[in-house]
């Protein structure tokens, strides 16, 4: 057997920490230690391609309010994050916006938009 990789489930509050074998070309041969279904699906996902939501704030101009919360609409790769939040930091939004409201269509081909999480008028 090769490496055994640890995954903290955190799909229900028991936070199983779930363990992978891995074989040397990074084939999964086996899952223990997890308590449910989703616990064992959960790790198995996250070691593949973790995924994340991305919550953040974008710039309002033309506005009472200085900065207004934002979300991606779908997980996104984690390793696209801080790409992601470098393009967010020169986005700019003016009113009026309604919640759920696309600003950027699939940021950086992430497959995931970013939406506004509360609604903007001025």
């Amino acid at each position: 057997m090769g490496k055994v990789s640890e995954i903290t489930c955190i799909i229900c509050p028991l936070a199983c920490r779930v363990s992978l074998a891995v074989d040397g070309e990074g084939h999964i041969i086996k899952v223990t230690n997890f308590q449910c279904k989703k616990g064992k699906e959960y790790a198995v996902a996250e070691f593949r391609s973790s995924r994340r939501v991305l919550t953040t704030t974008v710039i309002v101009e033309n506005s009472r309010h200085a900065m207004l919360p934002v979300r991606t609409n779908s997980a996104m790769p984690r390793e696209n994050l801080f790409d992601c939040m470098d393009y967010l930091a020169r986005v700019r939004v003016e009113p009026p916006l309604k919640s759920g409201e696309v600003i950027v269509r699939n940021i950086l081909n992430t497959g995931s938009d970013i939406i506004t999480t509360q609604e903007l008028i001025d």
